[in-house]
């Protein structure tokens, strides 16, 4: 096995980590009620400051509706690995994946409603378990499902942002209203929230699973022509959609709510382009053997308790940003919010690596793996903690 098999998955989600915890800082984190973010929801202007028209330029060409389509595909690109291993191994590999993803599902639901409302393990779980349902239909099939659903999706997701629906809110008011209720609102309205998530995150989920049955991280020659066209398309939508998104989110041009409604239908289609970008970088690390260096080392480790490291941001979050914390950051511009989220990431980043070090998995994901498997002494023996 070479190195970029392993390593690119785990760059990719300790990369994809920093871009949730920016993105939810800035968009609910730090936000505050004594202090409303108005528009696209997309950051504060303190001041007309140019560090935070700065900020809000970079969120919006690389980091908003970015780390959630990447983080579903490689959700999907895993299941399509287990699926390929369990099925050469002859074991039952819809009821490994079913177990796995329920599992993944009702430790989501947990974090959903004790610590963060905006959770994506429990939607992303359930998800996961209706692909494993269809896990052996041809991959024209699935491809077809995924076109299919993200049109439908598009135009859900467009209409409700040009209606000004963000499907966040402010903190403020402590724990119970901020959070429990948050997240029993979110449980009351699953039937909605779940047939959003199904036309919006589920196309990349299955086009992760694709590229994960046929190994394009592994043996990436035959699909080098199809991994570039993605990139390229990651980076057109940054670059063309991101743009006027940041002007008109500061009042630069018009149609700030059009080019949000945009980014949040176009950004749904950059998650395997990005995976491929980490991919290039990964093989580069690799090529020259930079992938033992101490920051390398360090993004593996996250990505590799990539669950652990999701639900201690918000442990982090909680205790340093928000108001009934020590409210650092909170209602602040957008500049502020983004580095506090860099900050809760790097924490996280030292915290997983200093974990890593006793040679012991992830508590999450030891846990996720006594769940997720009716024989864990044999199960985990085989799996060797890749996916």
């Amino acid at each position: 096995m070479t190195t970029h098999r392993i390593l690119t998955p785990d760059v990719a989600r300790g990369i994809m980590l920093l871009a949730i915890a920016v993105a939810n800082s800035v968009t609910v984190w730090a936000t505050n009620i004594d202090n409303p973010m108005v528009g696209t929801h997309i950051g504060i202007v303190m001041n007309d400051s140019l560090w935070d028209k700065i900020a809000i330029m970079v969120g919006a060409m690389f980091i908003h509706v970015r780390g959630l389509p990447m983080f579903a595909t490689l959700l999907g690109y895993g299941m399509g690995m287990i699926l390929v291993r369990e099925y050469h191994r002859k074991n039952p590999y819809k009821r490994i994946l079913a177990r796995r993803y329920a599992a993944l599902a009702a430790m989501g639901l947990i974090h959903l409603v004790f610590l963060f409302f905006g959770d994506i393990m429990f939607m992303y779980g359930i998800l996961a378990l209706h692909v494993t349902m269809i896990a052996n239909r041809s991959d024209r099939v699935l491809l077809t499902v995924a076109g299919v659903l993200w049109v439908a999706g598009g135009g859900v997701t467009a209409a409700l942002t040009l209606l000004g629906w963000t499907g966040t809110s402010a903190y403020g008011l402590g724990y119970v209203e901020d959070q429990l209720v948050m997240g029993e609102t979110f449980l009351m309205t699953f039937p909605v929230q779940y047939v959003s998530s199904a036309t919006t995150i589920m196309p990349a989920i299955l086009v992760g699973f694709v590229a994960g049955r046929r190994g394009m991280l592994e043996t990436p020659e035959p699909y080098l022509r199809i991994m570039r066209w993605w990139a390229i398309i990651a980076v057109a939508v940054c670059f063309i959609v991101g743009i006027p998104l940041g002007l008109a989110s500061m009042g630069v041009i018009g149609g700030e709510l059009v080019w949000s409604a945009i980014n949040r239908v176009a950004g749904l289609v950059t998650g395997p382009g990005l995976v491929v970008l980490l991919f290039y970088l990964s093989r580069w690390l690799q090529q020259h053997h930079k992938q033992h260096v101490l920051p390398v080392r360090m993004l593996v480790a996250l990505g590799r308790m990539s669950m652990t490291g999701y639900v201690l941001q918000s442990v982090l979050f909680t205790a340093l940003v928000l108001p009934w914390g020590l409210g650092l950051g909170s209602g602040s511009g957008a500049a502020v919010a983004m580095l506090m989220g860099v900050a809760v990431w790097f924490l996280t980043l030292i915290i997983v690596y200093a974990w890593s070090l006793t040679g012991r998995r992830g508590p999450l994901e030891t846990i996720h793996r006594r769940l997720g498997y009716s024989r864990p002494t044999t199960a985990l023996r085989r799996y060797n903690g890749r996916s």
